[in-house]
C-alpha cells in the first residue's frame, strides 16, 4: 500500500504540478524568442564554449532538438521543468527551516505568481537553470549549517562548478558567498580543507571551458566589454532597486523582504545568518558593476522560504492567513500577463500601455525607452514573416547558387530554425555563428540574400543588381523595418569577398584560423 503524502508535502507537490503545467500549457505563446534561436544553433555546434555562453545550454538544445522536436513545446520544455524543480527546491528549504503546511502554502502563492520566475521558466535560456543553480547552493549551505557536516561542502563546490558551465555570473556568487562568509563566525571553516576541497573539484568541472576560453582567447572578455558598453551603461542604480522590489511581483516583496529580516534578525535564524548576508553581498557587488536586475534572482528563493516560514509563525489566526494568501493571489492573477504572453500582441499592448498610464514601467527595454510590449515579448515577433520573406528571395534567385546572411543571430538563428531546407546557406558573424563561419564558401555562390535594416556599402559596392524583396512589417516586433535584399551579379568573386571578410572578424575577436 502506498504512503499517503503529508499535508506540507502534498501542498508542495500540488504546487510544482500547477507551476509545471502552467508553462507547458502556455508554450506556444507568441512564437520563438530571438535569443531561443541562437542557442538552438548552440546545440547543432557542440562545444565545451561559446563567445557569450558557456556550453551547458548548447547542451540543453541538442537534447530539446533531439530527442523532443523543432516545436515551441518541446524546446521551452526543459524550462519548465527546472521552473518546477526551483519551486521543489524552495518548499523543501521550508520544511528544513521548520515550515509547515501554510508556510508551504505561503511559499508556493509567492513562487508560482512571482513574475520572474514566470518569464524565466517560459523560454529557453540559461536563466532558469542559473537559477536554479543557485537554489541549490542555497539549499546545500542550508543543510551544511544545519547539521554542521562538511560532506555537504562537495555538493557546493560540484553545484558551484556546474553552475559556472550555465552562466559565467557564478562568479559573483562565489564572491557574494565569501564576503557573507567572512562576515560571520562560521568563517573559520576556511582553516578546514572542506571548502578548499571544494573548491578543487568546481574548478575539474569547469576546466574544459577554460581551456576552451584560453584557445580562443577569452571571448568572454570581449563579450563582456561589449555587454558593458551597449548595455549595462544604460542600467540606472534607482531602476535597479526598483527592479528588486517588483520582480517577484507587487505582492511578492512582503515574503522576500521578511524573509531576508527574519534571517537577519531572529535569534532562531542565527545558524542560517550567512543567507541573508549573501542577498547583501550580492545586491552590492550588482550595483557596483552595473549588473542587470536579473542577475540577482538566484538569491530570492532561499528569502522566499525564509518568509512564508516567518509569516507562518506570525499569523495565528485563520483570518490573517486567508488575507495574506489574497494579497499574494489577487495582484498574481492580474500581474500574470507581465510574465507569461497569455494574450495575441494586440490585446497584451493594450493591457501594458494601461500599466504604463497607471505608473507600472513594464515595458522599459535595454536601451532605456518604453515600449508597446516588453522587451522579450518584442522579441518574439516578426520571424515567421521574416522566414517567409526569405522563402521569396530564394523564389527569386530561381537556380542561381546563393547564400543568405543575417546581421545578427535572431535574423539567422529564425531562418535556420523555421527553414531547415535554408539552414546549409545560412550564416552571420553576430555571437557564436562567427565561431563556425566557413572561411570559403561552398558552391561558388552568385547571389547573396542579405538580412538588415539597411545596405552597407561593402555589399552595395559587390553587387550590380540588388533588389528589395520584403521587410518586417509589425510595427511592435522589436525587428520592426528588418529588411531582405537579393543581391546579384556580383562584380568581384563572392567567395574571395567572402574569405577576407571572414579572415577580418577572426582577427578583429581574436578567434583562431580553423
Amino acid at each position: 500500500m502506498m504512503k499517503r503524502l503529508s499535508p506540507p508535502l502534498l501542498v508542495l507537490t500540488s504546487f510544482v504540478a500547477v507551476k509545471v503545467l502552467i508553462h507547458l500549457f502556455t508554450a506556444n505563446g507568441l512564437g520563438f524568442q530571438r535569443d531561443e534561436f541562437l542557442y538552438l544553433a548552440l546545440g547543432r555546434h557542440l562545444d565545451w564554449g561559446y563567445w557569450s555562453n558557456p556550453p551547458f545550454i548548447g547542451l540543453v538544445g541538442w537534447f530539446t532538438q533531439t530527442f523532443l522536436g523543432d516545436s515551441l513545446l518541446a524546446t521551452r520544455f526543459p524550462s519548465a521543468l527546472a521552473g518546477g524543480a526551483l519551486l521543489w527546491l524552495a518548499g523543501s528549504m521550508v520544511r528544513e527551516l521548520g515550515g509547515g503546511r501554510f508556510a508551504q502554502w505561503i511559499c508556493g502563492l509567492a513562487m508560482l505568481f512571482s513574475v520572474a520566475w514566470l518569464r524565466t521558466s517560459s523560454m529557453l535560456q540559461p536563466v532558469p537553470f542559473d537559477i536554479l543553480c543557485w537554489t541549490f547552493l542555497s539549499f546545500f549551505t542550508l543543510k551544511w549549517q544545519k547539521t554542521g557536516d562538511q560532506r555537504w561542502w562537495w555538493w557546493i563546490g560540484a553545484a558551484a562548478g556546474v553552475g559556472f558551465m550555465i552562466k559565467y555570473t557564478m562568479v559573483f556568487w562565489a564572491a557574494g558567498f565569501l564576503c557573507a562568509l567572512l562576515l560571520t563566525s562560521q568563517r573559520r571553516v576556511l582553516l578546514t580543507a572542506a571548502p578548499w576541497k571544494a573548491a578543487g573539484l568546481a574548478l575539474l568541472i569547469v576546466l574544459p571551458n577554460l581551456l576552451w576560453q584560453w584557445h580562443y582567447h577569452f571571448p568572454v572578455k570581449s563579450h563582456m566589454e561589449e555587454l558593458a558598453r551597449e548595455q549595462l551603461s544604460h542600467v540606472q542604480p534607482l531602476n535597479f532597486l526598483v527592479d528588486q522590489l517588483l520582480m517577484q511581483g507587487p505582492a511578492g516583496a512582503l515574503i522576500w523582504l521578511a524573509g531576508l529580516l527574519f534571517l537577519l534578525a531572529a535569534p532562531s535564524m542565527k545558524p542560517y545568518r550567512l543567507l541573508g548576508l549573501f542577498y547583501v553581498s550580492i545586491l552590492l557587488i550588482f550595483l557596483a558593476l552595473n549588473g542587470k536586475s536579473y542577475y540577482t534572482l538566484g538569491a530570492y528563493p532561499v528569502l522566499t522560504a525564509a518568509g512564508a516560514v516567518y509569516w507562518e509563525r506570525a499569523l495565528a489566526r485563520n483570518w490573517s492567513k486567508v488575507v495574506l494568501s489574497l494579497v499574494l493571489l489577487i495582484p498574481g492573477v492580474f500581474f500574470f500577463p507581465t510574465g507569461i504572453p497569455v494574450w495575441p500582441a494586440e490585446r497584451l499592448s493594450v493591457y501594458f500601455k494601461n500599466l504604463t498610464n497607471a505608473g507600472i514601467e513594464a515595458t522599459r527595454w535595454e536601451d532605456g525607452e518604453l515600449h508597446d510590449l516588453p522587451q522579450d515579448y518584442a522579441d518574439m515577433l516578426g520571424w515567421d514573416e521574416l522566414a517567409g520573406i526569405v522563402d521569396s528571395a530564394v523564389a527569386l534567385a530561381g537556380d542561381t547558387p546563393y547564400v543568405i546572411y543575417g546581421e545578427n543571430y535572431g535574423q539567422a538563428g529564425s531562418v535556420s530554425h523555421l527553414r531547415p531546407e535554408h539552414r546549409a546557406h545560412t550564416y552571420s558573424f553576430a555571437d557564436s555563428y562567427r565561431l563556425w563561419a566557413p572561411e570559403h564558401l561552398p558552391n561558388a555562390p552568385k547571389a547573396l540574400i542579405y538580412i538588415n535594416d539597411e545596405i552597407g556599402d561593402d555589399v552595395n559596392g559587390l553587387f550590380a543588381s540588388i533588389t528589395k524583396v520584403g521587410a518586417i512589417r509589425n510595427p511592435m516586433a522589436r525587428e520592426y523595418g528588418t529588411t531582405v535584399w537579393l543581391c546579384r551579379e556580383p562584380r568581384s568573386d563572392m567567395s574571395a569577398f567572402w574569405a577576407e571578410r571572414v579572415r577580418y572578424v577572426q582577427q578583429q575577436f581574436g578567434i583562431p584560423p580553423r
